[in-house]
């Protein structure tokens, strides 16, 4: 085989682009179309438009079928455990203010931008 000649299984690999293809998707699986009338519009053979479907459509399945989560399903749980650590937050920092207004303890330091956090270690003085 000459290297001019591409073998006719990878002749037509990258006929249609991704765009074109979540395009025929996205028709069929809304329930816009079926696929003999995508075969029709979009001038792709059925058994084309139907190995498409399988390879690329329906990803929140696809997610499931692998057992991990969607990125929607991520997102929203996400979302919940942001607002049950700001609830948690909030609490804790009104107990913190009564514990310093009942108590007269600060409880809470205060830092100063720019500074350590820990204080450094007292040096002691060596004998030599």
């Amino acid at each position: 085989m000459n290297k001019e000649q591409v073998p006719a299984n990878k002749r037509w690999a990258n006929r249609y682009s991704y765009a074109f293809k979540m395009e025929v998707i996205g028709a069929v699986q809304n329930g816009q179309i079926s696929e003999n009338q995508a075969q029709r519009k979009y001038g792709v053979h059925r058994k084309t438009i139907h190995l498409w479907i399988k390879k690329f459509g329906n990803l929140e399945k696809n997610y499931s079928d692998m057992g991990s989560k969607s990125p929607k399903e991520e997102i929203v749980e996400l979302k919940a455990k942001l607002r049950a650590l700001k609830t948690e937050n909030e609490t804790l920092k009104e107990v913190m203010q009564i514990i310093q207004e009942e108590f007269g303890e600060t409880v809470v330091k205060k830092y100063l931008p720019g500074l350590p956090k820990e204080m450094p270690a007292k040096k002691t003085k060596e004998s030599k």
